[in-house]
């Protein structure tokens, strides 16, 4: 009899460590303050920073225009981009991972996703490069109004969640489909 009490206690026990880590895995467990994570005000040309720290990196949309992917071309409408980062020195991390949006006239993101910029010794300090935002069905890309960057580091850094290490950054949450972006 107590085994069987003890099986219900171990299966319980499991069922709720279960329960919390599908709850954490899913986002609905955390410490996260939305209000302090608020990415900052999203631009076709941005200053990269991590929270106070404004790093020696500009990135600047050069161009974009809505048009099937030419790889999945079944797929729906896709955002094609190009821009231009410069660094004034190197950068005080080695990646920098950046958001950018699709939105459309009234800077309600459509779709977003993030291009990385990486800080190796002998990189240059002007670098061009493209990139697709979808494709997707839903939401609508032909809406796309324009093309913004948000300025904030999206990696929380090397120490991150360790409780010795970390330095307090949280990085705001990638914008979703319906946020409104604030912009200068």
């Amino acid at each position: 009899m107590r085994r069987r009490t003890r099986c219900r206690v171990d299966a319980a026990a499991r069922a709720a460590v279960a329960a919390c880590a599908a709850a954490a895995l899913a986002g609905c467990v955390g410490t996260r303050d939305e209000a302090e994570s608020e990415p900052g005000p999203a631009a076709v040309e941005i200053t990269a920073v991590r929270g106070d720290e404004t790093y020696p990196l500009t990135a600047k949309i050069t161009e974009w225009e809505v048009r099937p992917h030419p790889q999945v071309p079944e797929g729906g409408d896709a955002v094609h981009f190009a821009y231009r980062t410069t660094k004034a020195r190197p950068l005080p991390v080695t990646s920098v991972e950046l958001a950018v949006c699709a939105v459309d006239s009234a800077d309600v993101v459509l779709l977003c996703s993030t291009i990385a910029v990486d800080d190796r010794p002998g990189d240059s300090r002007l670098e061009d490069g493209d990139s697709w935002i979808g494709p997707v069905t839903d939401p609508d890309l032909s809406d796309t109004a324009r093309v913004l960057l948000l300025p904030d580091q999206l990696r929380p850094g090397l120490h991150a969640g360790d409780p010795k290490d970390d330095d307090g950054y949280d990085p705001p949450l990638l914008p979703g489909p319906g946020d409104r972006l604030h912009t200068r």
